[in-house]
């Protein structure tokens, strides 16, 4: 590709998931949790209704990932377009049904939508690998992140203005149903972006290849770590949100507004994530940020013991938790792109992030069903702190992500010397 060639190419990159971004971050800053409230769905089933996006991911990742290669990375992934704005638009004219069918429809909704990113993220970064010059890599891949993050927060802000002056279950579909728009209008720029690799027919089995990803070296471990990780940490997102809904008692506008700094935090910490990898390697990212997520986890269950607005605190501990959230995940990303081989790269990628979002979504679901089955005792105290059942649920996933220090040994970059410039920044 010429400069002229790369250059358009990057901005419909660019264009193509600022386009799309809002539908992932709409399930973690609160504004489907909000919406889902309205339609009257209960706290606990909401939780896992919004754990269905990673464990459709978890389902579809890796036999899409294989097919890409077979049949081309743009076909697969304009099925899967197709299919998230089908599942985003069940979920916006959930309300026409009735109260028996709602809780379904959005089930069904978010279901098909995780299955048509699955087919999407599947094969996105095999599709960009071509593209982006290997020396400005890194700092595409950042600046990829910060673009459509960025766009999401001001959406976002703008979403809750309005729902501050009309907060009513008409405009939450007017939202969702403009987030849909967006997906469509995503369609059109993803067409121009090149599909530089060859399509070439298999020679071996799914089976084989699948047996050979599974002997890299190091790797099942690994990808082990990532799903035993995100399996405790996954859903506190939506455990915030429910504390701050049946806890703190915050109007939705305040929800989606505190959820919206979870975005803020993870753009400081994909710059901030992307340096230290740079300077000090993923070990030490991985070592900071997993006792980071213990800490964090505890200073939310001690929320009323820190001075001013507890409104404040939870703000502040929602930005650090994207923060460790976001660097965690750079440094994720870098160890993978260094242990898989160059065969089979888009199955190797589509395990570790099937792993990935299965644990998050196994986290939700799980915690949807300790709240459902009420396993967790609605009122506690805890050193003469009030102590509701949501925060029984943080103090589980805290102490396991403290216990869980004895698996960073699952981290080939823990347990050996490595240098710390190998992995293009923000990557």
């Amino acid at each position: 590709m010429t400069d002229s060639e790369t250059k358009h190419a990057i901005r419909m990159i660019l264009i193509t998931t600022s386009l799309g971004g809002m539908s992932y971050l709409s399930f973690n800053n609160g504004l489907l949790l909000a919406y889902f409230s309205y339609l009257g769905i209960p706290s606990a089933t909401i939780l896992i209704l919004l754990a269905l996006l990673p464990l459709s991911q978890f389902v579809f990742m890796i036999p899409f990932s294989y097919l890409s290669d077979i049949y081309g990375k743009k076909l697969i992934g304009n099925f899967g377009m197709v299919l998230s704005i089908i599942g985003f638009l069940l979920m916006a004219i959930a309300s026409v049904f009735s109260e028996t069918y709602r809780t379904l429809v959005v089930g069904l909704g978010a279901g098909v939508f995780g299955a048509g990113s699955a087919l999407i993220i599947g094969n996105w970064f095999a599709l960009l690998h071509p593209i982006i010059p290997e020396d400005i890599r890194g700092r595409f891949f950042g600046r990829l992140r910060l673009t459509w993050q960025s766009i999401g927060i001001i959406f976002t802000l703008a979403v809750i203005y309005i729902l501050d002056q009309y907060p009513n279950l008409g405009m939450y579909q007017a939202v969702i149903g403009t987030i849909t728009i967006l997906m469509a209008l995503r369609m059109i720029y993803y067409q121009r972006i090149p599909e530089l690799d060859k399509i070439q027919p298999k020679k071996e089995t799914f089976r084989k290849s699948f047996l050979k990803v599974l002997a890299i070296p190091e790797y099942l471990s690994f990808c082990a770590y990532c799903f035993l990780l995100t399996l405790f940490t996954g859903a506190c997102p939506q455990i915030f949100n429910l504390i701050e809904k049946d806890v703190l008692h915050l109007s939705k506008v305040e929800m989606v507004f505190i959820g919206n700094l979870l975005v803020v935090g993870a753009l400081a910490g994909f710059i901030l994530g992307g340096r230290l990898v740079d300077r000090f390697g993923t070990k030490y990212v991985f070592l900071w940020c997993h006792f980071g997520f213990g800490l964090i986890l505890f200073f939310f269950l001690w929320r009323d013991v820190f001075p001013g607005e507890v409104q404040i605190t939870v703000g502040i501990l929602t930005i650090l938790f994207g923060m460790v959230q976001a660097a965690s995940s750079i440094a994720m990303t870098s160890e993978t792109l260094v242990l898989i081989p160059v065969e089979n790269k888009s199955l190797a990628t589509g395990l570790w992030f099937t792993l990935y979002s299965g644990g998050i979504g196994l986290s939700g679901v799980l915690s949807g069903q300790a709240l459902e089955l009420g396993l967790l005792s609605d009122s506690w105290s805890w050193f003469g702190q009030a102590m509701s059942r949501y925060d029984g649920l943080l103090m589980l996933c805290g102490a396991m992500v403290l216990l869980m220090t004895v698996t960073l040994g699952l981290i080939p970059s823990v347990i050996k010397k490595t240098p710390a410039g190998w992995i293009p920044q923000g990557s």
